[in-house]
């Protein structure tokens, strides 16, 4: 990166593709590795066998507040790599004002110019309840982009002995106005069976249900990051440059994410169901769909090619299989006599343990 290209990237005066490419192979990728580094992740560490909630609802408090830190920490660091490159025309701020975005660029003159909205999740949560919920009305194709990081907690302490702290594994960027687009293609044509007489739409501040001819305020489903748009859906917008990139970039999007969460499971799990600390990548026609650790194995099913997954615990020694869905419900396996053997079902990852097996 130069001078020259942060001015001009950050100015929404590019086209939007090359911003979106820049954004995606330069500019966010140095901040991710600042992020990631023992000075800024020590300040979000927990230490002294500090403890998070476990239920869900307090759970998920805890997840927003990690996620509005890491938004305010990617704003002072990106005003930080501004000073580093010597651009003092301009300087990053946050929006109070307004629902939509998060962060904008603006000049020394107050004049607006790139947009984001930031997304974080956490990568083994089973409900990733992000919202992109904003009305095209109130999008600019050229200056605006949604960028989602995704992350997962590191227990890895080096300088600074923390328990545990925040660390970006991945990131996406979208182009704001075409993720609504396929959005708002894909709701619209799959409206519920019981609309009545009425129909599923927008008003002029937000998305519109029917239920029975009666309207009521989409309750919170539209606009879910990973329920966004569908792979081959028949009902297109019209196909555009920043289109394209944006479908392609979210179906990366779906699949890193759920198999992120997966990898780090098994990084969390299979070592202390084993008390063996090497974790090894199963494969099936060449291709990875699980992971093992001594005798236990973890699978997920958006991977494998069939859900009798007896015979590749044979082949690997496995006794002890979990087969998780995209949001990781978990369903547990036990091999006794080259038979395959239920032993539980719809668990969540955080109440897996030896005993599920029936092992002490």
């Amino acid at each position: 990166m130069t001078h020259e290209d942060i001015s001009m990237m950050l100015s929404s005066k590019m086209d939007p593709v090359k911003t979106i490419q820049w954004l995606r192979c330069h500019y966010l990728r140095v901040l991710v590795d600042r992020f990631n580094t023992p000075s800024v992740q020590k300040r979000l560490g927990l230490y002294q066998g500090e403890r998070i909630p476990d239920n869900e609802r307090n759970l998920t408090d805890v997840r927003n507040r990690v996620s509005l830190i890491i938004e305010y920490e990617l704003a002072r660091l990106s005003n930080e790599l501004l000073e580093d490159f010597a651009v003092n025309n301009m300087f990053w701020s946050y929006v109070v004002a307004n629902r939509f975005p998060d962060l904008e660029v603006r000049c020394n003159d107050g004049a607006r110019c790139l947009r984001i909205e930031v997304k974080c999740l956490q990568s083994i949560a089973e409900e990733k309840s992000a919202n992109f919920d904003t009305l095209k009305k109130d999008i600019n194709p050229k200056s605006d982009f949604v960028v989602v990081f995704l992350w997962e907690w590191s227990y890895v302490g080096t300088e600074i002995l923390w328990d545990r702290a925040p660390k970006i594994h991945d990131y996406f960027v979208f182009n704001a106005y075409s993720l609504a687009e396929l959005r708002d293609h894909y709701w619209l044509n799959r409206p519920p069976s019981d609309l009545g007489d009425g129909y599923q739409g927008f008003d002029l501040r937000y998305a519109v249900n029917c239920k029975d001819g009666v309207y009521a305020e989409e309750e919170g489903n539209y606009g879910k990051l990973l329920r966004i748009w569908k792979k081959d859906f028949r009902f297109r917008p019209k196909e555009t440059a920043e289109l394209l990139d944006t479908e392609k970039e979210y179906i990366r999007f779906q699949k890193d994410v759920i198999m992120e969460g997966f990898w780090n499971l098994c990084e969390y799990h299979l070592p202390r169901l084993s008390n063996n600390v090497q974790i090894i990548r199963i494969d099936q026609d060449s291709k990875v769909v699980g992971a093992k650790s001594g005798d236990f194995g973890f699978f997920s099913n958006t991977m494998l090619d069939s859900r009798n997954i007896l015979p590749l615990m044979l082949v690997n020694n496995i006794n002890y299989g979990v087969v998780m869905t995209d949001k990781y419900a978990s369903t547990g396996y036990g091999v006794n006599n080259g038979q395959l053997n239920q032993l539980f079902r719809g668990l969540k990852p955080k109440n897996i343990n030896r005993s599920c097996f029936n092992l002490v």
